[in-house]
Order: structure tokens, then C-alpha cells, then sequence
């Protein structure tokens, strides 16, 4: 059965909707959502995704979405995937924002979130697990994914380590290339000054940002903060808190600073501003990648980069237990969701409302 782009938005929808933890949580969402469950695309193309997706600024996986989009549809495609991943938190912090502004307290919130970051743990454990098994088919991959997987624990630059397992990838298969490879509103009410400064902010942050949407966080306070007074620095806080509590991509917090500069004008202007550069880049590099994807050492560099995108995923999750696992009845509910995620194939989302559940049963 012909999948369509409606179909797509959807689990796309469904991804930006459930997807807590950050980027690399949604990432375990997407491939669940787009691999496994609807099978838009192999997890050779999500690898595809991720690799394009990690070179080019901004957020992570909006592009990663943009692309499948793309690929399967064109720009339509892209402009379909962008927004349905944006919008379920775009409209939450939207309501969690004007409640913040109104009632300086977001009461209860964030006890919900701490079942869900102990399932989203298990989520980005479990996808590692699944993603391992079909992408290291061979030694050279199992010793890419330990070599990438070392770099990610030591902190060592994300871009620079999925760009290193992919050269890593041509040498072990090309051998006699890989020395030359490693060089290779109303109207009259409306402010547009104010207006184009927002998103002159936005855009701006959202070319120069590599690293995800965390890497974009003291750009945003050093614009809003120090150089605008938009923001106190408490506010600021809370709006990145409110950033990675909400799912969808960490840089929603751009749209906590549009509404709170210009209403929801403003909060539409912010979220554009961030989001739209990566995804005009990301439409000239797809049309380069279909040029030379066939090309024999491409290829190779991508299939180092399949391991890296498995040491990723299995890095953080390490990094989730530590952080979402420290209390004993927490852990204990991660380790079970784990279980159920690898033996009994249950849905990850319904895991995810099971998480906020407990949390208020566990307080």
C-alpha cells in the first residue's frame, strides 16, 4: 500500500507530540514511528537523515524530519514534516508560557516529567539495542560504533565524531583512499521593527548554531538577556526548563521569548526565525546528496556513520541513566519499561503516559 504525505505528517505529528528527552529521545520516537511501525524509510535512510541532518545548523531533528520528507515527497514534503513535528510544542509552551507570565508558577509540572525522562530512557536504550542489531553487520562497524561510542562518552564534539566514523568507514573499506579522504495581530497594532529584530535574532542564531538545539541556549540568553533586557535571567531560566520539558525540540524555547516580546505574533516570528535557515540549507545539500550518493566512497562514509549514529543513541542513553535513574523507584519503573520495550513490543507512547502517571503516583 502507496504511503502518502498525509500519513507521514501524522506519525511526524506523533513524533513531535510524544517526543520528550531532547533529540536524541526523539530520534528513538522517529525511528519507532517511521522504521518499525509505518515503514516510510529503512534504517539506512534514517542513518541518511541523521548524518545530513547533524552537519547542517539548528535544531537536530527537524532536519532529520525535513529530510525524510524530502525523500520521500520534495519540499512539500519538507514544509509538511518541519511543521508537523513543531506544532504540539509550539502550541504547549505557547499555553504554558502565557500561564507562566500570568502565575510566575508552573505548579506540578515538572513532577510529571520525571516518570517521563525514566521511559524515554528506556526508549533511547532499547532503540540503540534495535538500531545495533540492524545497521553493525560486521567487525569494521562494531569497531567504528566502540571507536565513536569512546568519543561521545569523553565529550568530544558530536559533529566532528559522525564525520570522523565516516572517513574512519572509507579507510576500512577503501584503503588505498583513505589517506587523501581524511583531506577530501492588527496592522496598526503591529511593531514591524520589533517585528524584524525578532527575527533577525532567531535567523541569525539559527544559521551559526551547530551542536543542536542546547548549543543555541547562551546564544538566545546572551540576545534576550544581556544584549535586550527581554528577558530576567530567572525567566530565562525557566523558559529553557520549560524548553526540555515540553517535547519537541530543545529551541522551542525560542517561542517562550517571541510571546513573551510580541504576543503570539511574536511567537510565531521566533519559532520561524530558528527553525528556517537549516531548513533552506537542508534543501540544497538533499539535491547534492542525490547527485553523488551512488559514488562507491560516499557510500562507505556512510556506513561508518551508521555505527557513530548507533554509538549516539547508546551514549545518551547512558547519560538518561544517570540522570533520569538516580531514584530507586524510578529506576525500577526504567528497568521494567525496558523490558517490556524489548520483549513484549509494546507501544513506546503509551509507556510515555504510563510514565506521567506514575510520577504522581510515585510523589
Amino acid at each position: 500500500m502507496q504511503k502518502t504525505l498525509r500519513q507521514l505528517a501524522v506519525s511526524i505529528f506523533k513524533v513531535g507530540l510524544f517526543g520528550f528527552g531532547g533529540g536524541l529521545g526523539m530520534l528513538a520516537i522517529l525511528r519507532n514511528e517511521c522504521v518499525k511501525k509505518k515503514r516510510f524509510i529503512s534504517d539506512d535512510e534514517l542513518c541518511t537523515a541523521v548524518a545530513i541532518g547533524q552537519m547542517l545548523p539548528g535544531p537536530f531533528v527537524p532536519n532529520y524530519c525535513e529530510y525524510i520528507g524530502y525523500h520521500l515527497f520534495g519540499v512539500r514534503g519538507a514544509l509538511a514534516c518541519g511543521a508537523a513535528l513543531v506544532l504540539p510544542s509550539f502550541i504547549l509552551m505557547i499555553i504554558l508560557t502565557w500561564f507562566y507570565l500570568t502565575y510566575s508558577t508552573l505548579p506540578g509540572i515538572a513532577l510529571v516529567f520525571k516518570g517521563i525522562g525514566a521511559v524515554i530512557t528506556s526508549i533511547v536504550l532499547w532503540a540503540s539495542y534495535e538500531m545495533g542489531r540492524v545497521l553493525i553487520k560486521n567487525v569494521k562497524g562494531t569497531v567504528i560504533f566502540f571507536f565513536a561510542l569512546a568519543l561521545f562518552l569523553l565529550k568530544f564534539d558530536p559533529i566532528l565524531t559522525v564525520i570522523i566514523s565516516g572517513l574512519v568507514g572509507i579507510a576500512f573499506e577503501h584503503a588505498k583512499f583513505s589517506r587523501h579522504a581524511l583531506f577530501a495581530v492588527p496592522l496598526f497594532l503591529f511593531d514591524f521593527r520589533k517585528a524584524a529584530e525578532l527575527f533577525g535574532i532567531f535567523a541569525k542564531i539559527g544559521t551559526i548554531i551547530f551542536g543542536g538545539g542546547y548549543a543555541a541556549i547562551p546564544f538566545i540568553q546572551n540576545e534576550v538577556c544581556s544584549a535586550r533586557n527581554w528577558l530576567t535571567a530567572k525567566e530565562f531560566v525557566d523558559a529553557v526548563a520549560l524548553g526540555q520539558m515540553t517535547p519537541g525540540p530543545v529551541a522551542i524555547t525560542a517561542t517562550f521569548v517571541g510571546f513573551k516580546v510580541m504576543g503570539i505574533p511574536g511567537a510565531l516570528i521566533a519559532t520561524l526565525g530558528i527553525f528556517l535557515p537549516s531548513f533552506l540549507m537542508l534543501l540544497v545539500i538533499v539535491r547534492i546528496y542525490k547527485k553523488i550518493h551512488t559514488n562507491i566512497y560516499v557510500n562507505s562514509f556512510f556506513n561508518g556513520i551508521k555505527s557513530a549514529v548507533v554509538a549516539i543513541l547508546l551514549s545518551t542513553g547512558v547519560y538518561f541513566v544517570l540522570l533520569n535513574w538516580q531514584q530507586p523507584a524510578y529506576a525500577a519503573f526504567g528497568v521494567i519499561a525496558l523490558f517490556v520495550l524489548l520483549f513484549l513490543k509494546f507501544e513506546p507512547i503509551f509507556l510515555i503516559l504510563a510514565g506521567a502517571v506514575f510520577s504522581l503516583i510515585a510523589r
